[in-house]
């Protein structure tokens, strides 16, 4: 079963990428993150709502501020008002060209968390305390967005029950639905998405795997509304929450952050 779930996630993306070459690509990515940076010295304000279904339906509120204070670094810090995050990115790598790039960057995410849920999955969205990190890859070219990252999985919480280690990986296709041509950047931009999140334990059969499709709303090249729901294709762990819908909205400032100076020396 889990095979044949894996081929159809398999044949569902290859019939989206035959359908991408007419599209513009797109890697704001609603789920993950690409291996881009934000533009330097930015900050960006995220206001997200997730509902949360399976066992237990719960609802949660996040507040994230992201920053860019160098070229190739970038953080995010955030709150769902119990518990707390935060994430860096590095950019390790770059090829760009007029209409296409490919990137590789490291992140590393924290969560600090009061709960102890009793579920064999690592939950990933403030339910506990862990660690994340990892590589993150994406290619972009002028018709199609792809990223791929995975990374290690580390929880914190007491619970001996479970296993504490184990691997996230996140596989994201993005295309531009409007406008077809470009005129200026004040544009309204539609935008559609296609995620996988899956996670494996380590030392454990315990696995699953996500797909969340998304659709995005781009003003003025600063304003963003996300709108996106996820389900589980396979999934043979006892998650509390396994389905969530997704709602956020986030407001970009560009060169809110002040320039390093470099102090001159003086010749004497």
């Amino acid at each position: 079963m889990m095979i044949k779930s894996y081929r159809l996630v398999a044949l569902f993306f290859f019939s989206f990428i035959i359908i991408a070459k007419n599209s513009k690509a797109q890697e704001l990515f609603v789920i993950s993150e690409p291996a881009s940076i934000m533009p330097t010295r930015s900050v960006m304000i995220k206001q997200s709502y997730q509902q949360l279904g399976g066992k237990m339906n719960s609802s949660l509120y996040n507040t994230q501020l992201e920053f860019s204070f160098k070229k190739n670094w970038m953080m995010h810090i955030g709150t769902n008002f119990t518990a707390s995050e935060i994430y860096l990115q590095n950019r390790l790598y770059s090829l760009d060209d007029i209409h296409s790039h490919t990137r590789l960057a490291f992140f590393l995410k924290a969560i600090n968390s009061p709960f102890q849920p009793n579920t064999d999955a690592i939950m990933i969205d403030g339910q506990e305390k862990l660690w994340n990190a990892g590589f993150i890859a994406t290619r972009l070219d002028y018709k199609w967005a792809s990223s791929f990252s995975a990374g290690c999985l580390h929880r914190l919480t007491a619970n001996s029950k479970y296993a504490k280690n184990g691997i996230e990986y996140i596989w994201s296709n993005g295309w531009l639905l409007y406008p077809k041509n470009y005129i200026n950047y004040k544009q309204t931009n539609i935008n559609f998405y296609v995620e996988c999140i899956g996670q494996q334990l380590i030392n454990d059969k315990t696995h699953y795997l996500d797909i969340a499709p998304a659709v995005q709303f781009i003003f003025n090249s600063q304003a963003k509304f996300n709108l996106g729901y996820k389900w589980p294709i396979t999934d043979n762990s006892n998650r509390l929450n396994n389905k969530s819908l997704y709602i956020s909205f986030d407001y970009l400032f560009f060169n809110a952050l002040p320039k390093n100076y470099k102090s001159k020396k003086i010749n004497h």
